[in-house]
């Protein structure tokens, strides 16, 4: 059995050609086309973080047929972009990024261009990018393998948690560490065909909850990718398991004992003992003193 903290980046490349053949088999898997400019290829990026290339193609289309131009996006309020992501997950946050991506290219030029990023190092293109607020990890290093051509691997939250569940990365790994990591196992001319076949896993929202660590807790020490082609293939064909549980371990220690139940022959001799006691007690008080009942006085009739 190979944990994912011990598997090399051989056994990931390994893992990767049988699971690819089984997701393609399931999916039809879509590339989106690149060579957009830089400006578009950020703002398409927000549109496919956590999504599939479907969800995304249909919200960047939105965001150019809804409003005029990018200016008029600029000005817009979260609310009225956030229409634009209808059917996507953290709209309101997509929504904000955009603003904010848009603001920032006009700040520096006045203008929607920002090609200069081309020319750049990778370096100098990670700082530019770097200095946009809230711009996630996914759209930085999206971004950055379009337009440098880069070897980097762009993983959001939900292709991250599919690697935990293929024992290809750790829980504790975030997706910027998973994707440091995955570069040895996946070559540069083939991060378009990891990305965007995972991610018709990933974003499947029928299967999906599988991979969320809170519902099925992973093994301790992360998942074995020995199983991982098994669990896969199951997870296909049978749908979602249900969630996982505590052990009875866990469950009994959570759990107050209950109060245990005397027996009537335990009753009954802690009864005599208490009488035994208090009898003591009246002993060495003295005797009782008996108590005389109330005379009371009988009403003489008076005679007529």
């Amino acid at each position: 059995m190979v944990a994912a903290s011990r598997a090399k980046a051989s056994d990931r490349a390994t893992l990767l050609k049988k699971l690819f053949p089984i997701i393609k088999k399931h999916y039809k898997v879509q590339i989106p086309k690149g060579n957009k400019p830089v400006l578009e290829t950020m703002l398409y990026a927000i549109c496919l973080e956590d999504s599939t290339v479907e969800e995304a193609d249909l919200s960047f289309k939105r965001l150019f047929t809804e409003f005029p131009d990018l200016n008029e996006v600029r000005v817009s309020t979260v609310g009225e972009i956030e229409r634009a992501f209808t059917g996507q997950t953290a709209s309101e946050w997509r929504a904000f990024r955009v603003i904010s991506v848009l603001k920032f290219v006009f700040d520096k030029s006045y203008s929607f261009e920002f090609e200069s990023l081309r020319k750049k190092t990778l370096d100098l293109a990670t700082k530019q990018l770097a200095k946009i607020k809230d711009l996630p990890p996914f759209v930085r290093d999206y971004t950055l393998h379009e337009v440098t051509g880069a070897h980097l691997i762009p993983i959001d939250p939900a292709l991250a948690r599919l690697l935990v569940w293929l024992g290809l990365a750790m829980p504790n790994q975030t997706p910027e560490q998973m994707g440091e990591m995955m570069k040895a196992a996946v070559r540069k001319a083939e991060v378009e065909a990891f990305v965007f076949t995972l991610r018709c896993l990933a974003a499947d929202q029928t299967l999906n909850p599988t991979f969320d660590a809170t519902k099925y807790i992973p093994p301790e020490g992360g998942y074995d990718t020995d199983t991982a082609v098994d669990r896969l293939n199951h997870l296909l064909t049978h749908g979602l398991e249900k969630p996982t549980k505590p052990s009875a371990a866990k469950k009994a220690a959570a759990t107050p004992p209950a109060p245990v139940k005397e027996s009537k022959a335990t009753e009954t001799k802690a009864a005599e003992s208490k009488k035994a006691a208090v009898k003591k007690a009246v002993t060495a008080k003295g005797p009782a003193v008996e108590e005389k009942p109330p005379v009371t006085k009988k009403a003489v009739k008076k005679g007529r």
